[in-house]
């Protein structure tokens, strides 16, 4: 065998290698785009659309998780808090300002010059509850100030120690939220609608 027929074999067998591992790199290109395809993507805000407390609940969780889709971890509000505080504070979307304003949560604004609604009876108040364009953006604000408030302090640090022990406790996690209503009862309320909520789940999986 002369030197070229050599050469042309050497090159020849490392050109099939280079298909070889291409090979293997496009078959595995193809395997992550069809599971991808086969995750659902939300690629735009749900609509938050219900007409009984399930679905409300359902369209809550919908929204909770195209929130959390581009948010870590450490920022993120257990849902079952989130969904309680929702329950109770606009008696599942049916309150004046879930139908009125989009507002789940009962978000006040002292800036009166932004869109707002006043207190029922109360009309001259310093005070007015934030007018939201969808119910979304109330969760989503929701979610703001409990990760930026310096009422909610506490509650983050606490959050932040049971993520990182992977055991979260979110009856713990409550007692933390006492300055997000004036009510002295307020965790109480929660804690009893978060129970409330558990066993609905239990009882409509039976």
């Amino acid at each position: 065998m002369n030197i070229l027929e050599q050469i042309h074999i050497e090159s020849f067998s490392q050109f099939k290698k280079w298909i070889l591992v291409l090979t293997i790199i496009f078959a595995i290109f193809l395997i992550d785009m069809d599971m991808n395809h086969k995750k659902p993507i939300m690629a735009r805000k749900p609509d938050f659309v219900y007409n009984d407390s399930k679905e409300f609940i359902k369209t809550l969780n919908d929204c909770i998780s195209w929130l959390e889709k581009d948010t870590i971890i450490y920022k993120n509000i257990p849902r079952e808090i989130t969904i309680a505080q929702a329950v109770l504070e606009s008696n599942y979307g049916k309150s004046r300002f879930a139908t009125q304003g989009n507002n789940l949560f009962g978000i006040r604004t002292w800036d009166l010059d932004t869109p707002h609604l006043k207190p029922f009876g109360n009309p001259k108040s310093i005070f007015g509850v934030k007018v939201f364009e969808t119910k979304c953006d109330s969760v989503k604000d929701y979610i703001r100030i409990l990760n930026t408030g310096s009422a909610f302090e506490e509650f983050r640090q606490l959050r932040f120690k049971m993520i990182k022990n992977d055991n979260i406790d979110v009856y713990a996690l409550v007692e933390k939220l006492n300055r997000f209503a004036t009510d002295p009862d307020y965790v109480k309320l929660v804690k009893a609608t978060i129970k409330k909520l558990a066993n609905e789940r239990i009882s409509n999986t039976n």
